[in-house]
């Protein structure tokens, strides 16, 4: 299967913004103390205010993916304030996940960026743990550590390309 990952432009934000949606409805099954996602009354979870960063800040970078013309997910990458690497979000619609789009996604998003990388998780989502850990395994042949941080309330992975 054919992927293309492709930049989203301003004009074209409210793609990312809704995915977000989507993606802040499953991140909310790993709800806790560290982690919480506010439901407004219209039905919609509040987006942090960071995202609209990534069409105002060089160091964002919002992406797209599709196949065939058909949306299957998004990334959004940044500089972080360590100046390494950073995968900010990550979501791939469940009927793609089982088919490569994530892997597609995470290895381009590699070889975009070069340098040192940091990839935090959510401590309960395991899901989460096991596809990164995976990934990061694979393209690095198992040069990378992996650190509890924030309290021990996100396991991170590390490396550098």
């Amino acid at each position: 299967m054919e992927f293309e990952l492709v930049r989203v432009e301003e004009k074209d934000k409210s793609i990312i913004y809704n995915l977000m949606q989507l993606y802040t409805y499953e991140l909310s099954f790993f709800e806790d103390e560290t982690a919480t996602f506010t439901m407004l009354d219209s039905g919609l979870y509040v987006i942090n205010k960071y995202v609209e960063r990534y069409w105002k800040d060089e160091n964002r970078h919002p992406y797209i993916l599709k196949h065939n013309n058909e949306l299957l997910g998004f990334v959004l990458h940044r500089y972080n304030e360590e100046d390494m690497n950073e995968i900010a979000e990550f979501f791939v619609l469940n009927k793609y996940r089982k088919i490569g789009a994530g892997t597609f996604m995470a290895s381009k998003m590699f070889e975009l960026y070069k340098g040192k990388w940091e990839v935090r998780t959510l401590i309960k989502n395991e899901r989460a743990q096991k596809f990164w850990r995976k990934i990061i395994k694979d393209f690095t042949n198992n040069n990378f550590e992996e650190k509890l941080i924030r309290e021990n309330s996100r396991l991170a992975f590390y490396f550098e390309n």
